[in-house]
């Protein structure tokens, strides 16, 4: 499944040596526990893959929802 047709990416930001990949998983879920509980291994698959695909080919990136911010890839660790 292409994610960019789907509407899952919605805006992407290159600047100089960073790029910010939006993504509408906030956006696209409904705001119920169940749902966003059965939702959550579904996108954590999707920014895994777009990992993989991406590493490789950009420098430094960032994959954050579009709606709340909150930052998906890299993964902060405290």
């Amino acid at each position: 499944m292409d994610i960019v047709s789907e509407g899952l990416v919605t805006k992407v930001v290159v600047e100089e040596e960073t790029t910010i990949i939006y993504v509408a998983f906030a956006r696209s879920t409904p705001q119920t526990p169940f749902s966003m509980a059965v939702n959550w291994p579904l996108q954590a698959r999707i920014i895994r893959d777009m990992v993989k695909v991406l590493e490789d080919k950009l420098g430094y990136f960032e994959i954050v929802d579009d709606m709340t911010l909150q930052r998906y890839y890299p993964i902060e660790e405290v």
